[in-house]
């Protein structure tokens, strides 16, 4: 279960990793394959290396909800 404030509608990667227990590597190598983080593929689209991941409220949820947290 996450909690996150209502107002709050972006999450970069490493809150993700705080809020989901998800290492940031596993995120973005899980958002690759499912298609999540709207700036990061539209970076990528346009051939520019995005350095910082951003995620809807909806991306956490089924991070969260598909991804177990990370053991190491």
């Amino acid at each position: 279960m996450v909690t996150v404030k209502s107002s709050q509608k972006i999450f970069t990667d490493s809150e993700v990793s705080s809020l989901t227990g998800i290492c940031v590597d596993h995120i973005h190598n899980f958002a690759k394959t499912r298609h999540l983080g709207f700036i990061a593929r539209a970076a990528e689209a346009a051939g520019i290396n995005a350095d910082q991941w951003l995620f809807t409220v909806s991306d956490l949820m089924v991070l969260v909800t598909l991804f177990p947290k990370c053991t190491h």
